[in-house]
């Protein structure tokens, strides 16, 4: 496993308490966090409570910060009262100048098969249980974490363009893939990929008009292959049809 130590701004774990009562909540916010917020609304949107088998990952970049969420980590240790397994959920947040090293991170996690994947995850469980035990310690100081470093090769090309919802099937993950390590980010604007299970168009849709820039990867059947969602309605559907119609019809 390549990894590759990368300085942290800040962190938060959304994680629930053995007792009764104290269900999921963000119970860890630790640094600077001035992205949370938006990363908090996409959580609730978009990876929490959600049906599939398919990474749960999500990134922003703003500005002068990048923010990046991994979810359904099991807990390796700790249970709920009633003996249930806990899932983690880990936030970290850096500075742009690491914003290629988080999106590379994000390719290795997206690609990689079940049992390649599950190393990586182990380490984020682990992560995220030492950012519970020594949450109440003032004198606990966050400085890195270390993230999986991609190899760029025998990714496929891709095209993607503004705002788009892609259906998470293998192929989809690596044109999504080729377009993070293409990504080239200019200091200004809003940019977001999201990678989650079945969460409907309507939710995506919600997202995306938060953003400048979107990717997102879902396992709704409302999305077959992949939907431009800064396309011009009357470019598309009917309204692409007849207007295509019309064209062939009155050109001269």
């Amino acid at each position: 496993m390549v990894i590759k130590p990368v300085v942290l701004i800040g962190a938060a774990l959304h994680t629930r308490k053995f007792e009764p009562g104290q269900d999921y909540d963000w119970y860890v916010k630790k640094g600077e966090l001035q992205l949370f917020d938006k990363m908090e609304e996409i959580h609730r949107v978009m990876l929490r409570d959600v049906g599939g088998e398919a990474p749960r990952l999500a990134v922003i970049i703003e500005e002068q910060r990048v923010g990046f969420m991994i979810g359904e980590l099991p807990c390796p240790r700790r249970k709920d009262h009633a003996k249930r397994v806990i899932h983690d959920t880990l936030y970290f947040e850096f500075d742009t100048e690491y914003y290629r090293s988080v999106l590379h991170a994000v390719v290795i996690l997206l690609l990689r098969p079940q049992n390649y994947y599950k190393p990586y995850k182990q380490y984020f469980s682990n992560y995220a249980e030492r950012l519970f035990s020594y949450s109440e310690m003032p004198q606990f100081i966050l400085k890195t974490v270390k993230l999986p470093n991609a190899n760029q090769a025998n990714l496929i090309k891709s095209n993607q363009g503004d705002k788009w919802v892609l259906f998470s099937n293998a192929k989809n993950r690596h044109r999504c893939a080729r377009q993070l390590i293409e990504l080239v980010y200019r200091d200004e604007g809003y940019f977001c990929f999201v990678s989650t299970g079945r969460v409907n168009l309507e939710k995506c849709k919600k997202i995306a008009e938060q953003n400048d820039e979107c990717i997102l990867l879902t396992l709704s059947s409302e999305v077959e292959s992949e939907i431009n969602l800064k396309k011009d309605r009357n470019e598309s559907g009917i309204y692409g049809f007849l207007k295509s119609q019309y064209k062939i019809l009155f050109k001269n």
